[in-house]
């Protein structure tokens, strides 16, 4: 590798470098094309310097912020104490020694620091403390300041800085992502001594950044269940009305029956009306900057003239920050079916949150965070759990028959940090007994993980036994839960049957969509979880059962309770150890690795990689079906692939349509124009000329992106793929590229 794409650790690298500085930056000779001692994202961050008029003697950083400012902004920035929380976690022993570990806001205004005295005294000099400027337009090219420019992690050492006396140290800052919109909130930045500075020093700034985001996305996630309860309470107050939810980024994430007719017979009559609906939900002008918070949600009136009605708007806050509104719409008579009675109305608008409030979670891909803690599940083969229960769908279950276990936690695929998450929860209901509750949209893989944790537990020899609770004939639950003895009822066995507890005796129970059950069977369940003893139908004596049961469901706990599908005192007895499970859409990066790993597993197809729009639009489409969705589509792009490259041209409308945004890089950009495709696919430059030309380009795709894996990502190919590409030019990684800017 060329030595400027190298992090210039040692000290011959950095003599190098200043000599650079000194006739580019302190001479004015100006930054060439090509400068060999300087990587290539420090080059461009020192042209940005000169031309924003960076004086490269400056002494020291401004100080944008007394003491009152400061303590004013720290407390407007609701993140810092889960920050602060992440960075005394990662602080002790010699971690920080000869380092400080700072934290800065979106305009990289610096909002603490801890770290060696040492080197926060000899950092105060340079005023690299609290309330200073540190962005590129006021310092020059710094850690945190070329991290917030760059929107990535960044690792700057010593005379890379713009300035001169910022020269004797180094920077490594990784930004901060919210879990929601991904929008950069902030940065984490580990600076310390030039001579400490290390390749891996980055990867430990932008683990606690990961850590930090794990932390925002659980606060988001109990924002969320914050917003759908209000949600639930006023479908319950106000059944006959329109009643739709929205997160802090404008998202409708639950909406009723009655606000999604309203939405069809706007649209009907040619307006946008999600929008319609959306800016009244979202304009929250006044409760935006509150000095004290808001004891319950604030309640106002928001019209529009499209719809010739007045709402109540519910703004829901965390504290001072707002996390969203609920909208109550009452509906003209003109927007209601004439048709149907009061009664049918209340009851059908009651069940709205159980049986049509959907979710939509946006994509989050920093360090895979996600705003919700749902995720779909793949086992060895990578399906959803729903293709592994379609054929238990149709048809009565069998009475008893215990099912092979197939998934383990080990075989869940992905590599979000939510799945993370879900394995330490499932490993921790693997080593108890009591009731596990499993929330989620249909397909996230409930079964998978309710497989997961038998498996892991000590009851994994004994049976696991899967029931999909809506298959069951109403008239036949019991019996198919319970057994039931000989001439029962018409049609019983002769000889009786048992039924799905005894065959789990000893083992787990799956209880799939448990508030599909009727009421009476939700009673009598209720009694087994109590007295542990069932009783089958028609005998008059009980049996003990040892089961350990996991239930399931993909609808709203809150609205199922309010509107008698769920019994409240089932769900708090099922309520013990409860996980919500988010969808394909909510793990970031997970399409593209689940995406492969189909892929490999396509015989007879000549595909071996997908175009990076492919990949990007894999990223960015919602996937309503989830993992299965997924799957099929790769199977589908596969066998009809005529190259090795599987191109948008062969995706389906919606995702071309998605793949259509992608932007090109650089470095895809040259390769189209100047190498043909089947010497890139066989990784074989044809001449010396040509492998020269690949070797520039692909030091400059490492040296654009932050790991060898987000490189791999932007040209669509695998890392190992890359790596072996590396080989075949002469061009091995050294030892900083994983930190590359």
């Amino acid at each position: 590798m060329r030595v400027q794409e190298l992090l210039p650790v040692e000290a011959r690298d950095q003599r190098s470098l200043s000599d650079a500085w000194q006739r580019i930056v302190r001479d004015g000779a100006g930054v060439p094309r090509r400068e060999e001692q300087v990587r290539t994202a420090v080059r461009a961050s020192w042209e940005r310097s000169l031309h924003r008029g960076i004086v490269p003697t400056l002494p020291r950083a401004p100080m944008l912020l007394d003491d009152a400012s400061l303590a004013e902004l720290r407390e407007q920035v609701d993140w810092l104490p889960h920050a602060e929380l992440a960075v005394r976690a990662h602080a002790g022993g010699s971690v920080l020694d000869g380092h400080i570990l700072a934290l800065f806001d979106d305009r990289a205004r610096m909002l603490a620091a801890t770290g060696d005295p040492r080197a926060l005294d000899g950092l105060a000099d340079i005023n690299f403390r609290p309330g200073a400027l540190w962005s590129e337009d006021a310092v020059g090219t710094n850690g945190p300041g070329t991290a917030l420019a760059l929107a990535r992690a960044v690792h700057i050492v010593g005379a890379e800085h713009f300035c001169e006396r910022w020269q004797g140290w180094h920077c490594a800052a990784a930004p901060i992502r919210d879990p929601l919109t991904q929008d950069v909130i902030g940065v984490l930045d580990l600076s310390g001594f030039r001579e400490k500075a290390h390749p891996h020093t980055l990867s430990l700034a932008t683990a606690i950044a990961v850590a930090l985001e794990q932390r925002l996305a659980a606060r988001e996630a109990e924002r969320r269940v914050t917003l759908l309860r209000q949600f639930g309470s006023l479908v319950g107050r106000y059944p006959s009305d329109a009643i739709l939810v929205v997160d802090r980024a404008g998202e409708i994430i639950a909406s009723s029956t009655s606000a999604e007719r309203l939405v069809r017979r706007l649209q009907a009559s040619g307006h946008e009306a999600t929008d319609v609906l959306r800016t009244m939900s979202t304009d929250t002008r006044g409760s935006s900057s509150l000095r004290h918070p808001p004891t319950q949600a604030l309640v106002r009136d928001a019209s529009h003239p499209l719809l010739g009605v007045t709402a109540a708007v519910h703004a829901m806050h965390d504290g001072r920050t707002p996390i969203g509104a609920c909208l109550v719409l009452p509906l003209a008579p003109g927007m209601r079916d004439s048709r149907e009675t009061q009664d049918t109305r209340d009851l059908r608008d009651a069940r709205a949150v159980r049986d049509d409030a959907t979710y939509t979670t946006r994509s989050n891909r920093s360090g895979g965070i996600t705003s919700d803690v749902r995720t779909p599940m793949s086992g060895p083969t990578g399906r959803g759990v729903e293709s592994s229960r379609s054929g238990r769908r149709e048809g009565t279950p069998r009475a008893s028959g215990a099912h092979t276990v197939r998934y383990s936690l080990d075989a869940l695929r992905g590599a979000a940090p939510v799945l993370e998450e879900v394995r330490r929860f499932a490993r921790a209901c693997a080593r108890t007994d009591l009731p596990v509750l499993l929330l989620g949209e249909s397909g996230t893989g409930k079964e998978v993980i309710a497989q997961g944790i038998h498996a892991a537990s000590p009851r994994a020899h004994a049976p696991f036994v899967a029931v999909n609770c809506a298959a069951l004939p109403r008239e036949l639950v019991e019996s198919e839960l319970f057994g039931h003895v000989a001439g029962a009822f018409s049609g019983a066995r002769r000889d009786g049957a048992i039924g799905k507890f005894e065959a789990a005796d000893g083992g787990t129970l799956f209880l799939d969509e448990i508030g599909e059950l009727p009421p009476a069977a939700q009673a009598a369940l209720l009694r087994v979880l109590q007295e542990g003893e069932i009783t089958r139908l028609g005998a008059t004596s009980g049996r003990h059962v040892d089961v350990r049961i996991i239930a399931a469901t993909n609808r709203d706990i809150t609205g199922a309770i309010a509107s008698g599908q769920l019994r409240d005192d089932l769900y708090h007895r099922l309520n013990v150890l409860t996980h919500s499970l988010p969808p394909l859409r909510a793990r970031p990066g997970d399409a593209t690795l689940l995406a492969r790993h189909f892929l490999g597993t396509v015989s007879g197809s000549l595909a071996r990689e997908f175009a990076p729009s492919v990949l990007h639009a894999f990223e960015h489409y919602r996937w309503p079906g989830n993992v299965r969705e997924l799957e099929n589509l790769v199977k589908r792009v596969a066998a009809l692939a005529e190259s090795p490259v599987i191109t948008d041209d062969l995706l389906p409308a919606a995702l071309r349509d998605v793949a259509s945004r992608a932007p090109a890089t650089r470095f895809e950009s040259a390769f189209t124009v100047s190498a043909p495709v089947d010497e890139l696919a066989a990784d074989l430059p044809a001449n010396d000329a040509l492998r020269e030309q690949l070797r520039t380009r692909y030091a400059t795709l490492i040296a654009s992106h932050a790991t060898m894996r987000d490189a791999a990502n932007a040209i669509g190919v695998t890392r190992s793929t890359l790596y072996r590409r590396l080989q075949r030019i002469g061009l091995a990684p050294g030892r900083g590229v994983r930190d590359s800017v």
